[in-house]
């Protein structure tokens, strides 16, 4: 039996790999999205973090504050967000889900996900589908760990 099989190395090549699979897989759910991009993204952050200012809607989605001044004004305009004064800063204003908002993201998040369950029913043997099922926490904690490493940077 190879060392390999024993003590599975993560090389350099593995990395990207990943990342480029990751990537593709993203960019493959995202086809069926039918809110634009910009929208979609920003509606999620609302929906996991609460309201935020335009401010810090910006910085997470990495755009210009004018840019996500014009997602927030077409979210409102269709229902989906409100705005309400900052109780931490009189002059400001936080931008948080309306109801319509949070079933947008609901419906969103159903439909990425049924997406990805039909197609590894597809192409994906049982043994495969199982890997993936234990993937999520180890992705997670992939995440929390390249989170981290940009916080050290910013402070380095």
């Amino acid at each position: 039996m190879d060392s390999r099989d024993q003590d599975p190395v993560f090389t350099l090549d593995d990395a990207n790999a990943l990342r480029r699979a990751i990537g593709d897989s993203v960019r493959a759910v995202r086809r069926s999205e039918t809110t634009p991009e910009g929208q979609i993204e920003a509606l999620g952050f609302l929906a996991r973090d609460g309201a935020h200012s335009i401010a810090t809607l910006a910085r997470l989605r990495r755009v210009r504050h004018q840019s996500m001044r014009v997602t927030v004004a077409d979210l409102e305009a269709q229902g989906l967000v409100e705005r309400a004064p900052d109780p931490s800063d009189a002059r400001g204003v936080l931008v948080s889900l309306t109801p319509a908002g949070s079933a947008v993201i609901a419906e969103s998040r159903t439909r990425r996900a049924s997406r990805v369950l039909a197609a590894a029913e597809t192409a994906l043997t049982p043994e495969e589908r199982a890997v993936l099922a234990r993937t999520a926490p180890a992705l997670d904690k992939l995440t929390a760990a390249l989170l981290s490493q940009d916080v050290d940077d910013a402070q380095g």
